[in-house]
C-alpha cells in the first residue's frame, strides 16, 4: 500500500502545520506542575495585623523587632506569610457527624452480624481420635564430660 508523492508531501506538511500551531498557542514559559507560587505574589488573606500585634508577638518569641520591622512585617503579613499559614492549616473547618466512624477504626463484621461472642470462654473441641503416645527424651550425656575439642592436653 504504497502512497502517492503527492498524498506523502499533503500529509507530512499538515502534520508539521499542526505541530507548529500546538507550539505556538502554548505559553514560553510553562509553570511547573505542583510548584508553589513566587513568595509575595499571592492575593491577601486572613484578618488585618498591627504592628502592635507583632509587639506582642515578640515577648512569646522573644525575637525584639524595630519600630521600622514591626511595620514593614505587618504591612505585608497578609500577602507575603498568611497564605503559607492558610494552606497549611486551611480557613475551612468541616463538620463530622457523629454516625460516621473515626478513620483509624477498623470493623470488619459485617452489618447485623455479632460482633463478639456472648460469653468470653474457651472450648475445647471434642474429638473420638486418640492422642499420640508421649516420647522418650534422647538420652544426654552425663555433666562432667567435655566435648571432644576441648580435652585438656595430656
Amino acid at each position: 500500500m504504497s502512497k502517492s508523492r503527492r498524498e506523502f508531501l499533503t500529509q507530512s506538511t499538515l502534520t508539521l502545520l499542526a505541530s507548529a500551531s500546538a507550539l505556538a498557542q502554548t505559553p514560553s514559559t510553562p509553570t511547573t506542575p505542583g510548584a508553589p507560587p513566587a513568595f509575595g505574589t499571592s492575593p491577601s488573606v486572613g484578618p488585618e495585623v498591627s504592628p502592635a500585634t507583632f509587639s506582642e508577638a515578640e515577648k512569646l518569641v522573644q525575637f525584639p523587632l524595630t519600630e521600622k520591622d514591626r511595620a514593614q512585617a505587618a504591612g505585608n503579613w497578609r500577602a507575603a506569610m498568611a497564605p503559607l499559614y492558610e494552606r497549611r492549616t486551611g480557613p475551612r473547618k468541616v463538620a463530622i457527624p457523629d454516625a460516621i466512624a473515626p478513620y483509624s477504626t477498623v470493623n470488619s463484621i459485617l452489618l447485623g452480624q455479632p460482633t463478639l461472642p456472648a460469653k468470653n470462654e474457651f472450648l475445647r473441641t471434642h474429638s473420638d481420635a486418640p492422642l499420640p503416645p508421649p516420647t522418650k527424651p534422647s538420652p544426654s550425656p552425663p555433666s562432667t564430660s567435655s566435648p571432644a575439642g576441648s580435652r585438656p592436653a595430656s
